[in-house]
């Protein structure tokens, strides 16, 4: 399926967990977590919002995740319902939400890792304006292409 034609639907307990990130950390430094759910070609599926965990390492430009934090928390979601790492969410405090060229370079690692093994890689970029709101933008990473695609907020009807 053609990632132009791709929609992303985030569970309501996965945007409360990045609405309560958004909303507990400092405004001028970035945040995030991993992605967690199902890729079924036409719609990406998160059904869990990791938070950055206790060692994450945060700056105004960029946000490492805490990696045994997100290990832990994509073993639970497998044991829960089979979910997989199918991308990362983070904040952009100081620019739109779009991927900077830090964030394109780490998506084409995890796209070259041959032990991650993923096709496409699901980016929640959230930009906050002058009066903290979320901007909410969703990207479909490819080894040839980054695609826009609309995020889909909430369970399903």
């Amino acid at each position: 399926m053609s990632p132009m034609s791709s929609a992303i639907h985030m569970t309501a307990a996965a945007w409360n967990t990045i609405r309560q990130e958004v909303a507990a950390g400092p405004s001028r430094l970035e945040t995030g977590g991993i992605l967690l759910g199902h890729d079924y070609g036409d719609i990406l599926q998160v059904t869990v919002a990791g938070d950055p965990g206790p060692n994450s390492q945060r700056t105004r430009d960029t946000f490492l995740r805490d990696r045994d934090h997100a290990a832990r928390l994509a073993a639970v979601a497998w044991e829960v319902d089979r979910a997989r790492w199918i991308g990362d969410w983070h904040t952009h405090p100081n620019t739109p939400p779009v991927p900077s060229p830090i964030d394109l370079a780490s998506y084409a690692r995890h796209l070259r890792d041959p032990d991650l093994d993923f096709d496409r890689f699901l980016s929640v970029i959230i930009g906050l304006d002058d009066q903290r709101q979320a901007l909410v933008a969703g990207w479909i990473v490819t080894r040839d292409a980054v695609h826009p695609v609309p995020v889909r907020l909430g369970d399903p009807q």
